[in-house]
Parts: C-alpha cells; structure tokens; sequence
C-alpha cells in the first residue's frame, strides 16, 4: 500500500460507544459513524473503555496500527481526568515513581494538575503503554476513583477541540509517519 492509500481517522468517541465491529448487546459501537474505506478496512489503533471518551484513531494500514500500538515504540497517551477528591504529593509521587497492578508495574511518565484551584479534581497523565483500564487502575490503586477520562492526544495526534463528540476528521496521509 503506497502512502497515498493509507488513510487515518481521528475520531471524537463518546462515552458510551464500544470499541468493536459488532455487539451481542446491541450498543453503538465506535465503527457507526465512520466513514466507508475504500481499500481495506477501518483498524482501531488502541481501544477505549465504554465509559472513556476522546481521541481514538482508525487506519486502514495493519502495519502502521501495529507500530502505533505496539508496547516498544513507547508512544505517549496523554488523558485528562477528573478525581473523587484532590491527588495528594504522596499519590502523585507513589504514580510516577510505579506501583505493582496484578498484571505488573505501571506508573505514569507525567501528572500534573489541569488548573490552578486548590480543590481541584482535575489533572493531566501521561502514559507510554495501552494496558486495559490502565489509568483508571492505577488510581484505584492509591484509594481514588475517575469519575470522568478524557483521552486528548495519541503520541503526535491531539484531539481538535472543535471536534464534536462523535465525529471524526481524516488526517492528510503527508502527515503520516511511519
């Protein structure tokens, strides 16, 4: 497939879309709202949970979906999320510096607070992996619960702001790289 072929959808995913082809449950599914391809077939490059929105991208090259998701090639994943309550110095210090999950160490590469109020619940992560619930566990892990997540960039991909939930655009396939 030459690099005019390839193609990469942005997509704004709502909460409440699954991220597979079909559902026995019969619920929305994040390949309702896309667009026919005419050379091959839409490929999620990483999921997200039912109850996560954001940035999810699509492509039509296997090869480019695998280099994108595989663990080696450490591409950044940057969500905002909202806290039951504030992040203490001690969490934030334990997550970034790792902490055993049942399916092994995790720990975020960055987390900062999203604004400048003292009570905020808001914070920015960043992680270089795409294991399942991955944020949201490491959280639980340190006794707070994410009541809201938002993926909003995937490694040189970031979520327009003025794309509606839902919606996707399609990515000049110059600006690829592979």
């Amino acid at each position: 497939m030459n690099m005019d072929e390839i193609k990469i959808i942005l997509y704004n995913k709502p909460v409440g879309e699954i991220c597979t082809r079909a559902d026995e449950q019969d619920r929305p599914t994040v390949f309702d709202n896309l667009p026919t391809v005419s050379n091959g077939k839409w490929i999620n490059i990483g999921r997200l949970d039912i109850n996560t929105s954001g940035l999810l991208l699509f492509t039509n090259n296997g090869e480019l979906a695998n280099k994108l998701m595989h663990p080696k090639s450490k591409i950044e994943r940057e969500y905002l999320i909202r806290l039951n309550k504030p992040a203490t110095a001690e969490a934030i210090r334990n997550l970034s510096k790792g902490v055993k999950l049942e399916d092994g160490m995790a720990k975020f590469k960055r987390i900062k607070p999203h604004a400048n109020k003292k009570d905020n619940k808001w914070y920015k992560v960043i992680l270089t992996e795409g294991r399942n619930r991955e944020v949201r566990r490491l959280w639980e892990h340190e006794g707070y619960l994410v009541s809201n997540l938002i993926r909003v960039r995937f490694g040189q991909y970031v979520l327009p702001k003025r794309l509606g939930k839902g919606k996707y655009i399609t990515i000049d396939s110059s600006l690829i790289s592979m």
